[in-house]
């Protein structure tokens, strides 16, 4: 990477971006995930307290487990607690879909009158744009295990960017692009990953169509695969034309890895909790400046940084 002059290196924005969260007020859930969870938001507080609170916090989408709206209820009162008053941006993703006593032609709505957002919409903060898409909803797809993004969430998307070709724009959808973040071992079976069909777009060729036409397509943020720590191609750049867009999976903080996590019998009574290895809690600190971004990942089990990344952002 080339050397940023003063000026490139003068900080823009700082925000942070948290994956999968899965919150479920089922009581051993709850009780399990608060304990797992004060570790991150103890260290989260604790590093905003030294270094500046970020100007957001974003999560594209299974904010929670189930749209039951006392799930719904969980979630806002946890990250009112640890947020205060730092703006929170949800996304929607297959679980906000899910729940059997709910009418799925109802379930968007939930998420709506939850967050007071639309499942898909934009916003600009000092600079730079940020797009939230919409995981489909399961009701308009032929088959659930394959995914297809909406010709109307493309089309946001496409519009989106062409509306403010001079800003950077950074884009969430709750699953990844084919072929970007990979299993740590295929062979075993580690991790979900973005070759699997549910787990990426069946069109995500279409997707990249898009962003190779727009130069103001930067960074592409994705949760869904719960990916394990050094997953391959967990943060990747890609060359498209005559710009780059990079890729960005945010693990998640509940857990990682195939079949890991909590498991709950039918009866809901039962209650047991699978830890991948490395068991770690990570979320992503983004800093954005003139003509890059720095990515950081944080494990709060251990309150050390694992990794930075440093990756191209559009430059007007």
């Amino acid at each position: 990477m080339q050397a940023h002059t003063t000026d490139q290196n003068s900080e823009q924005l700082h925000f942070w971006a948290l994956g999968d969260l899965h919150f479920r007020a089922l009581a051993p859930w709850r009780e399990f995930q608060a304990q797992r969870y004060a570790l991150m938001f103890e260290d989260l507080q604790a590093l905003w307290q030294a270094e500046g609170a970020p100007a957001f916090c974003v999560s594209p989408g299974d904010i929670i487990e189930t749209c039951a709206q006392e799930n719904y209820d969980l979630a806002k009162s946890t990250l009112q607690t640890y947020l205060g008053q730092i703006p929170f941006y949800p996304g929607i993703g297959n679980h906000e879909y899910h729940e059997p006593e709910i009418d799925p032609r109802s379930t968007r709505r939930y998420f709506t009158a939850a967050w007071d957002k639309p499942p898909r919409y934009t916003w600009q903060a000092e600079g730079l744009l940020f797009i939230m898409l919409d995981y489909p909803d399961p009701l308009t797809l032929a088959d659930p295990t394959k995914v297809f993004i909406s010709q109307e969430t493309q089309a946001f998307l496409e519009e989106s960017l062409a509306a403010h070709p001079n800003l950077p724009a950074l884009i969430f959808l709750h699953c990844p692009l084919r072929n970007t973040v990979l299993d740590r071992n295929p062979a075993l079976g580690r991790d979900y990953n973005s070759l699997q069909s549910f787990f990426s777009p069946e069109n995500s060729q279409e997707i990249r169509n898009i962003l190779s036409r727009h130069r103001n397509a930067s960074l592409f943020f994705s949760g869904h695969t719960h990916s394990g720590w050094e997953a391959p191609r967990l943060v990747v750049s890609e060359r498209d034309g005559d710009h780059f867009v990079s890729f960005v999976n945010l693990m998640s903080p509940w857990y990682t890895g195939t079949h890991k996590g909590p498991h709950v019998d039918k009866a809901l009574t039962s209650f047991s909790y699978s830890y991948d290895d490395p068991d770690i809690i990570p979320t992503f600190s983004i800093r954005t400046y003139a003509n890059y971004a720095s990515i950081r990942v944080r494990d709060h089990k251990s309150r050390s940084w694992l990794k930075t990344w440093h990756v191209p952002l559009f430059s007007h």
